[in-house]
């Protein structure tokens, strides 16, 4: 009978002993997330406990639950950089980034008790499989970005190289035509012509005028002891005088493009 007590109450230590253990930190009991997302979920535990390492663990049982990351203070990151907690007011923090379906499994929100049982609350984390057409969306916006980006630099580039091209193409026109202008000046002599010119938006004008030369006037042989009879009067031809030449103008007009 004795020994039948003692066990009862063994027992009832045993069962109170887990109670408190499971009610001194509480967290979500499933989690359920898709793949290449992050996550972030708190555990509770009480403000008694505060000077207490936590850490995050994985593994079905909790005696051979693996410890991924534990705080060394307040806050603390796993070795790949995935997983982080932060303890603080009673709330331990959990962040896992850029989850996969190798994260599936069982883990546990863990307090470290020293010659005691740890106390542990534990979570199932499910990691649904992303959908394919979103990430082939995905796949081909990222695509289409790299290479809107990369033929907008091209155009920009070959743009440029067109607005360089054509200001040379101009000044090397301007600079012939300036050529061509000074060689026509001189060639024409100040004598006998008079150059003028004018440069206005692109249009050259040139007038070059020619100055007649002024003709000898046809002197008459006077004959002082001949004198023509009437008959030969009669029949002397009548002579024109020639007319007076104008002078010439010639009007070049060179269009530049």
């Amino acid at each position: 009978m004795q020994n039948i007590e003692t066990m009862g109450f063994t027992l009832f230590l045993s069962i109170a002993c887990l109670s408190v253990t499971y009610a001194s930190i509480t967290g979500p009991s499933r989690i359920v997330v898709t793949e290449r997302e992050s996550v972030q979920f708190k555990c509770n535990y009480d403000s008694y406990y505060r000077g207490h390492q936590k850490y995050w663990c994985r593994g079905y049982y909790r005696r051979s639950c693996t410890i991924l990351v534990q705080t060394q203070g307040r806050e603390m990151k796993s070795q790949d950089g995935r997983v982080k907690i932060k303890a603080d007011n009673g709330e331990l923090t959990v962040e896992i980034e850029r989850l996969n379906q190798s994260d599936n499994g069982w883990y546990w929100c863990g307090i470290e008790i020293n010659q005691a049982l740890d106390l542990l609350s534990p979570i199932e984390l499910k990691v649904n499989q992303a959908p394919k057409s979103l990430t082939k969306n995905k796949e081909r916006l990222r695509l289409f970005l790299s290479l809107g980006i990369t033929f907008g630099i091209l155009a920009v580039m070959i743009l440029g190289l067109v607005i360089l091209v054509i200001r040379k193409i101009r000044k090397h026109k301007y600079d012939d035509n300036r050529e061509k202008e000074s060689t026509i000046e001189n060639s024409v002599p100040k004598s006998n012509s008079v150059l003028s010119k004018e440069l206005e938006e692109g249009v050259t004008y040139a007038t070059v005028t020619i100055q007649p030369m002024n003709h000898p006037q046809e002197k008459t042989a006077a004959y002082d002891n001949v004198k023509p009879s009437n008959s030969q009067e009669a029949i002397k031809p009548t002579v024109n005088e020639p007319a007076v030449s104008e002078p010439t103008e010639y009007t070049t007009v060179v269009f530049k493009k």
